[in-house]
């Protein structure tokens, strides 16, 4: 679960700060950027498809994840691996069902979810920086290869979604050469979630 819950915050984080340029790429941001700024709350269904490079078989499980403005991410992962996540402005909660354990972790202020729904709630002027992005546009369906420099864990993140920024596909692949598929269904937006609906407990 640990990278695709990186991976979805970092939708939340791609524009840190930001460089000149742009064309297409900034376009295809942009357009997810006004999804989520229109939006609430929402909530989805996942599939999670995580092929491993030590292993032949594809594991598979599902979940659902949620936001709510200003400050709330919630994400589930369905047994036999259950588990889920909370991350409340910045303070990050995992609850490992199986196994009865906690975990709790504070990111530094410049880092809440707060600060950061209220950035994306802005205009994208330009590319977010320490990132190389391109985009390619059918109909009315994009595609977006974003590749993070430097030496992190994901070494390359797909995203595929319509002209109102709604996600349908993501693929990240890890510099280990393990490859993660999350699919999304049901999106539902602005459907009034309440604080109830965020408990790890």
């Amino acid at each position: 679960m640990k990278i695709s819950v990186l991976v979805l915050l970092l939708l939340l984080f791609l524009t840190q700060t930001s460089h000149a340029s742009g064309g297409l790429a900034l376009e295809a941001m942009e357009t997810l950027r006004r999804g989520f700024a229109g939006s609430n709350d929402f909530s989805a269904e996942i599939t999670q498809e995580k092929k491993l490079s030590m292993m032949k078989q594809t594991l598979v499980s599902k979940g659902l994840v949620r936001f709510k403005k200003p400050d709330l991410f919630f994400m589930e992962i369905y047994p036999p691996h259950a588990s889920r996540l909370l991350l409340k402005d910045n303070v990050m909660t995992m609850r490992l069902l199986e196994q009865g354990a906690t975990d709790r972790i504070v990111l530094p202020p410049e880092e809440s979810l707060k600060k950061w729904f209220d950035y994306l709630g802005k205009p994208l002027q330009a590319l977010p920086e320490g990132l190389n992005v391109k985009a390619e546009r059918r109909g009315k369906l994009w595609t977006m290869q974003i590749f993070p420099q430097g030496k992190g864990a994901v070494q390359q993140l797909n995203l595929y979604f319509d002209q109102d920024g709604k996600i349908s596909r993501m693929v990240v692949e890890e510099r280990n050469h393990d490859r993660t598929t999350l699919i999304f269904s049901k999106m539902r937006s602005n459907v009034g979630l309440q604080d109830k609906d965020f408990k790890v407990e």
